[in-house]
């Protein structure tokens, strides 16, 4: 009898350690493919990296990275949807996965508000009153639609839930960022990102981007090299470098600094629209043209870029087509006053006074209820033509000029 039982025993042994052989084996096949998968995807062959990664996710259904490099795979083939999808359930499986955070945050905001959006996310809410990702997809969707407030209520239900999380404190930073609370708000938020994530780069850099904001030059310059020396790749980073040499006046350095920044991304807006402006600074109007037309090639509706153009043919005493330029500027956005006022001049050089006026009692009425001042534009009728005249010089349109 003892060696009846024992024999069996003997038997569940050899069976649990072939089980065990097996669940090995798997997990260590499900990081194969993984890691096959993601030298696949850094060649440009994401069809095939997508199957490793579903290979991987077959051999062990428990690996938060397998889902997560799925994620990626799908974002390369702009299956927001799945990306997402996948996202979560990396984050399901380890709710401490940061890179999937991030990348999560960044597909919410890539994707953008959908028709239905609200509806989805507010009947999430409902059912999962207590949800992280819940409250945090609902800040992100508010944030697109620039209902700040809004989405700050959200994010601090999540950080509520999840006080440990760097990137809600982030997302509340950029939030405050964007409501011109600097110092009091959104500095300390993304230091206390940075404490809880040191690596994020996006965190470095706006927080950067914060300190520029107050003048605060030195430890702009620290974060920016904290955000280089992380991400050595962050074009952005070299854009804010080439806006700073042109407060300056060393437009040689800042052409430097955006064609480093193209040679990281050659789709920079900022890099070319930046570009132009220094152009435009030195007189060379047809480079500028150039510049500002590669980014509408990227974004049609760049107004200031549209905007630029138009004063560039103004400048050069073309006013059939500054005017032509004008009018697609207020076609992109039709409360631009800038346009309305720099038009105005183009009718009143043409001896058509009636338009003229018209534009300028429109570029005052946008002003006044923008500012609730009253427009120069208006404050100037009955004023001698020649003061008139040095008064309406056009000028190009860039945050850095208006501090001029």
């Amino acid at each position: 009898m003892y060696t009846c039982i024992a024999k069996k025993m003997s038997a569940v042994s050899v069976l649990l350690i072939v089980v065990l052989l097996l669940l090995v084996t798997g997990c260590e096949k499900a990081q194969d493919h993984v890691g096959i998968g993601q030298a696949l995807l850094e060649q440009g062959k994401v069809e095939e990296a997508s199957e490793e990664f579903k290979k991987a996710v077959e051999d062990d259904p428990n690996l938060a990275e397998a889902y997560f490099s799925l994620g990626n795979a799908y974002v390369e083939k702009q299956m927001l949807d799945e990306a997402i999808e996948n996202y979560r359930k990396a984050i399901d499986i380890n709710p401490e996965y940061k890179d999937a955070y991030k990348k999560l945050t960044d597909t919410f905001i890539t994707i953008g508000p959908p028709a239905t959006a609200f509806e989805k996310r507010k009947k999430r809410l409902d059912d999962e009153p207590n949800s992280v990702m819940a409250h945090l997809d609902m800040g992100v969707f508010l944030h697109s639609l620039d209902q700040t407030e809004k989405a700050i209520e959200e994010y601090e239900q999540a950080l509520t839930l999840q006080p440990d999380n760097p990137f809600i404190y982030y997302n509340l930073a950029v939030a405050y960022q964007d409501m011109a609370l600097f110092e009091e708000k959104a500095i300390p938020l993304y230091l206390k990102s940075i404490e809880l994530d040191p690596s994020y780069d996006k965190a470095h850099y706006n927080l950067a981007v914060s300190y520029l904001k107050i003048n605060d030059l030195e430890n702009a310059m620290q974060e920016y090299e904290k955000t280089l020396a992380i991400n050595p790749k962050y074009a952005d980073v070299y854009v804010d470098y080439g806006m700073i040499s042109i407060k300056k006046k060393e437009f040689d350095k800042a052409m430097e600094h955006y064609d480093k920044a193209l040679e990281i991304d050659p789709e920079s807006i900022e890099a070319y629209y930046q570009k132009g402006i220094v152009y435009a600074f030195q007189e060379k109007y047809e480079e500028a043209l150039v510049e500002n037309k590669k980014v509408l090639d990227l974004n049609p509706d760049h107004t200031n870029a549209q905007f630029n153009i138009a004063v560039v043919y103004h400048k050069q005493g073309d006013l059939d087509r500054a005017l032509q330029e004008y009018n697609k500027v207020l076609l992109i956005d039709r409360i631009y006053e800038d346009a309305y006022y720099n038009r105005g001049q183009v009718y009143a050089s043409m001896g058509d006074t009636p338009k003229a006026y018209s534009d300028y009692i429109s570029y005052s009425r946008i002003v006044k209820a923008k500012t609730g001042t009253e427009a120069a534009a208006v404050a100037l009728r009955g004023v001698d033509e020649e003061k008139v005249e040095t008064f309406m010089v056009p000028s190009f349109k860039d945050w850095l000029l208006e501090y001029e």
